[in-house]
């Protein structure tokens, strides 16, 4: 006789094979899991599969020819676990073609016929960069994976090298370099996973070369505007998204994006959420590298560059590196609500700025941002590009951020901007307040403060937003006229030096000095971790360093200074807390005497 255990598992498991012949029998498919191998058509298998199948994908390269369409549930888990861009993900999903070899030379040019891709073109030559009107199509032409300049003519035009045409109406493709030897490729298919079914995971995966239309296409996401019930709770993570002409990712209700690689895609690595009222909600972006995207070269007044988000409610953007993107870093433009925006690193970005807020709503939190040498114009860009910025929008609180503006016109610090809207409704730009932020210019250029535009639709500017104050600034002249601050609603945003700006109100306890080339200290409240309920006295732990040595951290509680620590350990045991939320922070001063903070908020029970 079996032992009792393994009698009950072999009863289970006839149980379970009965059951499933009388699903079968009724014609019910079970999910389960679904290993996939090179040479399988993955939407095939996808469509003949029941909801919350999972699906392993093994290592190989798998072409599709449409997109993937996910059902209620389903899974799609690289079988080789990857963590780019440390380690790669030989599960490669394309949405391109190889086409070299069916190249004819006619002379002059290579090309290719019986090319009847055509993808959804919905923008205008208005929205690419001078010289870049191919921007608008969704197909790209790929050598060895680096994408070709898309030439935008009616006729046969001069091709150049690392150049390409497509002459839609007789679905033919030109290109000047000569394929022998190398890979080349086009894209064809405008998604890889799209569809709006709910609570889908995508793991462990590349995913590149697919041909999403600008305004609304990406190789994840829905296949339309996004919804509260359609799509929704999405996961994305360890994937690496690259050489897709729009956007990696699109948004929607509750998507978690984490810990993938979204690197060099034709216009922006994430974005997404439209429509004049919320409609996202529970976003998570934490974790990713996004970097290098906008290839064909869209404006960033358009929206390229690292992400770029609107009608959402309380999103989480943390833990992210966005650098090298030409476009702004991170910017939430119309109808955003009350995002978290927490220890990010924003560096390099061009022609855009590095932290946005633009007509949105209610609040919005920055802190423990490092924000660095954003802003530089490409060339033929012309665009004002704040470092951390909100434009006629409510609530900004930014704190413990360290800003560099570098020394290039255009780039400027950190700004409440009141534009010339007239009577519309975002009016009027409140509640915006700059504190606890450390400053350094690399040279003349740019400014920081308030800077209004709209006198006679906002008269209350200044008084419906409290003044900067605590922030330090470093700078190499210490009577540059960089600050604005007009209280006086005359709206000539005049410049002002740094007596003059605290004359008027502005940062009273702010200091300034030409420590501008001195680094700054790195430091980071290790215990409790943010959004801790506590019950009693609790430890506060923190770490800093400065290549100078640090001379000393400071904790505070709620902007009061509670504990001065001269030598680590960095700990601060509190034991006054009362009952609510609160915030703590951890001011670390290096021995060259400069400071940088790092804020959690903590609750009291």
């Amino acid at each position: 006789m079996f032992p009792q255990s393994v009698h009950h598992d072999k009863s289970s498991k006839t149980l379970f094979a009965l059951v499933a012949i009388v699903l079968c029998f009724l014609g019910v498919a079970q999910a389960g899991t679904v290993d996939i191998r090179p040479g399988a058509d993955i939407p095939s298998v996808v469509n003949a599969s029941p909801a919350g199948t999972t699906f392993i994908v093994y290592p190989g390269l798998y072409r599709l020819t449409e997109p993937i369409a996910p059902k209620d549930g389903d899974s799609f888990l690289g079988q080789t676990a990857c963590a780019p861009p440390t380690t790669s993900c030989p599960a490669i999903i394309s949405g391109s073609r190889v086409i070299g070899s069916l190249a004819t030379f006619d002379g002059t040019h290579y090309k290719v016929t019986g090319q009847t891709q055509q993808g959804a073109i919905s923008i205008s030559t208005a929205q690419c960069q001078p010289g870049w009107d191919g921007c608008i199509y969704p197909e790209d032409l790929f050598f060895d994976g680096v994408p070709y300049t898309h030439l935008y003519s009616g006729f046969l035009p001069n091709i150049l090298s690392q150049q390409w045409w497509f002459d839609y109406s007789s679905q033919t493709i030109y290109f000047h370099d000569n394929p022998v030897g190398h890979v080349v490729e086009t894209s064809v298919v405008p998604a890889a996973f799209s569809s709006w079914a709910n609570n889908v995971t995508i793991s462990d995966l590349t995913i590149k070369g697919f041909a999403a239309p600008a305004n609304g296409g990406a190789a994840i996401g829905p296949p339309g505007n996004p919804s509260q019930t359609l799509a929704v709770n999405w996961k994305i993570q360890n994937c690496e998204i690259s050489l897709n002409h729009s956007g990696g990712v699109m948004i929607n209700f509750g998507m978690q994006i984490l810990n993938n690689y979204i690197h060099n895609n034709g216009e922006i690595g994430i974005y997404g959420g439209m429509g004049n009222h919320i409609v996202t909600d529970g976003l998570v972006i934490a974790q990713n590298l996004v970097t290098y995207n906008n290839y064909a070269h869209f404006l960033p007044g358009y929206g390229s560059g690292g992400m770029k988000i609107s009608s959402t409610l309380g999103a989480v953007i943390r833990g992210n590196t966005v650098t090298n993107n030409d476009g702004a870093g991170i910017h939430f433009d119309m109808n955003a609500a009350s995002p978290l925006v927490d220890g990010n690193i924003v560096m390099n970005n061009a022609s855009g700025g590095g932290l946005q807020y633009e007509i949105s709503l209610v609040s919005a939190t920055f802190r423990n941002n490092v924000v660095v040498k954003n802003g530089v114009n490409l060339p033929n860009e012309t665009t004002a590009n704040p470092a951390v910025g909100s434009f006629d929008s409510v609530g900004v609180n930014s704190y413990c951020n360290v800003l560099e503006i570098p020394n290039a016109a255009g780039a400027y610090g950190w700004a409440v901007v009141a534009s010339k809207h007239g009577t519309d409704k975002y009016l009027p730009s409140a509640g915006n307040t700059f504190h606890h932020n450390t400053v350094i210019f690399d040279g003349s250029h740019g400014w920081v403060g308030f800077s209004q535009h709209d006198p006679f639709d906002q008269p209350n500017f200044f008084a419906n937003n409290p003044a900067p104050d605590f922030n330090a600034y470093h700078m190499p002249n210490a009577s540059a006229t960089t600050f604005k601050y007009d209280n006086n609603e005359s709206g000539q945003n005049t410049n002002l030096t740094f007596a003059e700006y605290q004359a008027r109100g502005a940062d009273v306890h702010g200091t300034m000095d030409t420590k501008y080339n001195e680094g700054y200290p790195t430091v980071k409240i290790t215990s409790p971790a943010d959004e801790t309920n506590v019950n009693g006295p609790v430890t506060v732990t923190a770490t800093a360093s400065d290549s100078h040595g640090i001379n000393k951290v400071e904790f505070f509680v709620d902007w009061k200074l509670a504990s001065t620590v001269i030598s680590p350990p960095y700990n601060y045991d509190w034991s006054t807390a009362t009952t609510g939320t609160h915030t703590v922070a951890a001011m670390a001063y290096s021995d060259a005497g400069i400071s940088a903070c790092y804020a959690v908020t903590l609750h009291k029970n």
